[in-house]
């Protein structure tokens, strides 16, 4: 007598072999959530390097030109490849969340700066209010994200 194969479950099926909801961002959605935290940060950098207290540890302009490129080179494609990758999870939540990670990624530009001696501790004084600014942008930018679904616009044709 031989025993029967057991049988694998087999993964999640989706219940429906349609397309699914997405998110769509406007351009100004995106300019929200994305270009105005860069301008606060780069403003922010900008007051500080007028505090006289500040001006001990020498110049901060340096410090602006890295944020202004980090923005540019780590933020602008990192923030378009969170709003992708996440495109299809309705919760906007997810998407805050991708854009603080992409915040805290601009603290490396300090390393490709390639300045050294204390100038690598500014990697939190730049990723932290990086991060925090980029998710508060982007929770700023919901009312401007709208949900797509598939059976309304097949409906509309």
């Amino acid at each position: 007598m031989t025993t029967p194969i057991p049988v694998k479950p087999s993964r999640r099926k989706r219940t429906a072999a349609g397309p699914r909801p997405r998110l769509k961002m406007s351009l100004y959605g995106f300019l929200v959530a994305w270009l105005a935290p860069n301008l606060l940060m780069a403003a922010i950098v900008l007051v500080l390097n007028f505090v006289p207290a500040l001006q001990a540890y020498g110049s901060l302009t340096p410090l602006l030109t890295t944020v202004g490129l980090a923005g540019l080179i780590i933020g602008l494609p990192l923030c378009l490849l969170v709003n992708w990758l996440f495109r299809h999870k309705t919760n906007q939540w997810i998407h805050v969340i991708g854009y603080a990670l992409v915040g805290m990624l601009y603290g490396l530009a300090v390393l490709f700066s390639g300045v050294g001696g204390l100038v690598p501790m500014l990697i939190p004084i730049i990723g932290f209010p990086a991060a925090i600014l980029m998710a508060l942008g982007r929770a700023v930018a919901q009312p401007l994200v709208k949900v797509v679904r598939p059976e309304a616009t097949s409906a509309a044709v």
